[in-house]
């Protein structure tokens, strides 16, 4: 049972119980059916939340039964529902919350010409105003300035206007677009208390930092990146021309040996004078031979290009300050070389050029 917080005599606080159950359990029967005409949510779930935050309600469990009547009323919302939720509400501190939902109420009654629900909220709204606690909100010319209380917008016409608000904390936030947000939290008494929040004009916002590109290394040289890009193909085409040395090296190792061994074979080259079976042994030993050759050339060739990508690619990032170190100590007088392909008609070789 829903007991009235007015102080009165003994008999008038009789009266006051017996008008509050009459009014609850009216709520409790008629509710759900004052709003069965709108069609508004399932009516079988408002009907069970509402039962069960009564429940709640007469076991003083108030936190947990706020929230079905609150689910209960806005499923198919009702005079009765609204009532117990105002009541709910104010036994839990929520002055401003249930002042606002007991006026809600009361108009509700009026128009449904209920005077005893009518009168029953009237009583609470006037138990409650004295106690009411506001915020005052003031603030200085930002353009396009939007203030928010606990995430809930607060239009413009509310600016230095007492607002009811719970007691409690609550969060204070400033913003507008192009400036900084601002914002602060303010601690709401209990009872008629009134606190005055100054927002300030809010600051222009920082412009925001844009990333400087990328650009060459000092000294005209592009960063590590692209140098050790040079120096890994270097070594890519450095090692295959090695490979194809190799396979140049194998090649003449095999035609000269087949060739001595056409020339010693008296069955193929009698007398320095070869038949036919010997000359063709001796023309695979010739091509055999300019594979060797093409090998030689080729794979000199590529050695010396990764050689050249290696040397200019700069140093390495591990090599960077050594390298930076020894041109300061050597300033003019360092050795200056580069190396290069040689290719002729008998072979290629690689030769260096420069100062020493």
């Amino acid at each position: 049972m829903i007991l009235s917080r007015l102080h009165a005599p003994r008999a008038l606080r009789r009266a006051r119980l017996v008008l509050a159950s009459v009014v609850l359990a009216s709520a409790a029967l008629l509710a759900p059916a004052g709003a069965a005409a709108q069609g508004a949510g399932d009516p079988t779930l408002a009907q069970t939340l509402f039962e069960e935050g009564r429940r709640l309600m007469e076991a003083k469990s108030y936190a947990e039964a706020c929230p079905k009547l609150a689910e209960s009323q806005r499923l198919r919302p009702g005079t009765g529902t609204l009532l117990n939720l105002a009541l709910c509400n104010e036994a839990l501190g929520r002055t401003a919350t249930a002042w606002g939902q007991f006026k809600e109420a009361l108009f509700a009654s009026k128009k449904e010409g209920n005077a005893a629900r009518e009168a029953f909220a009237q009583e609470h709204i006037s138990a409650l105003e004295p106690r009411l606690s506001r915020i005052q909100l003031n603030a200085e010319g930002t353009p396009g300035l939007l203030i928010r209380v606990d995430g809930h917008d607060i239009p413009a016409a509310a600016l230095g206007t007492p607002i009811p608000i719970d007691p409690g904390a609550h969060e204070v936030e400033a913003t507008a677009q192009g400036y900084s947000v601002w914002s602060t939290t303010v601690q709401v008494g209990d009872s008629a208390d009134l606190k005055t929040i100054a927002i300030p004009k809010l600051q222009p916002a920082p412009p925001e930092k844009v990333a400087a590109p990328e650009g060459p290394a000092p000294g005209g040289t592009s960063g590590g990146t692209g140098g050790e890009g040079l120096r890994t193909a270097g070594f890519v085409i450095g090692g295959a021309g090695a490979a194809v040395l190799g396979v140049g090296a194998v090649f003449g190792i095999l035609a000269a040996g087949q060739a001595s061994d056409a020339e010693k074979d008296q069955a193929l080259c009698p007398n320095q004078q070869c038949t036919p079976l010997g000359r063709k042994e001796i023309d695979a030993a010739e091509t055999k031979a300019l594979v060797s050759t093409i090998g030689f050339g080729v794979g000199v060739a590529a050695l010396g290009a990764g050689a050249i990508l290696v040397l200019t690619s700069g140093p390495s990032r591990t090599e960077g300050a050594r390298a930076a170190g020894a041109r300061h100590g050597s300033a003019g007088g360092g050795v200056q070389a580069r190396v290069v392909p040689l290719i002729g008609a008998d072979g290629g070789g690689v030769g260096v050029l420069g100062r020493f």
